[in-house]
């Protein structure tokens, strides 16, 4: 009985201790469609992560840059400024497309509709250094027209 206490124990701490290539999970990703000749969309994502990290990058061939943005408060107003990085705290999920952070995709090459599917890469870094590149799928939806999130 000891023995299995034991080998429970050092599982659990070697779990902790390194938790493997899912250390930062990407998911809900989604992009708002677009119409013609519009050259720039929201791109919408959760990252959770298991060690602390930073956001280093996102990128995605449909547009020619990824954009970081964060709403700070300036002059008594609240201001959009794009950012170089975000932090990211252990254990934590930072969601962008709702509150303080979004991303914006700057210079589209082509129309996105609704269903369509869009390749995204992710770039953090680890506090050691350790840089990893996480490819996912975003899946273009369709724009929701609501006075909802302005809180009416």
């Amino acid at each position: 009985m000891l023995r299995n206490w034991t080998a429970a124990a050092l599982l659990l701490a070697c779990g902790t201790a390194w938790a493997g290539p899912n250390d930062v999970i990407v998911d809900r990703v989604r992009i708002i469609e677009t119409v013609p000749s519009q050259t720039s969309t929201t791109l919408e994502l959760n990252i959770s992560t298991i060690k602390s990290a930073t956001l280093l990058s996102v990128s995605s061939p449909a547009a020619t840059e990824v954009e970081i943005h964060r709403m700070v408060p300036h002059k008594g107003k609240m201001a959009v400024r794009v950012v170089d990085h975000v932090a990211m705290p252990a254990h934590r999920t930072v969601v962008f497309g709702s509150k303080q952070l979004f991303l914006m995709m700057v210079g589209l090459k082509q129309q996105l509709n609704a269903g369509d599917k869009v390749p995204v890469t992710v770039l953090v870094v680890y506090g050691n250094g350790r840089k990893q590149s996480i490819e996912v799928t975003a899946t273009v939806t369709k724009v929701e027209l609501s006075y909802k999130h302005f809180g009416q």
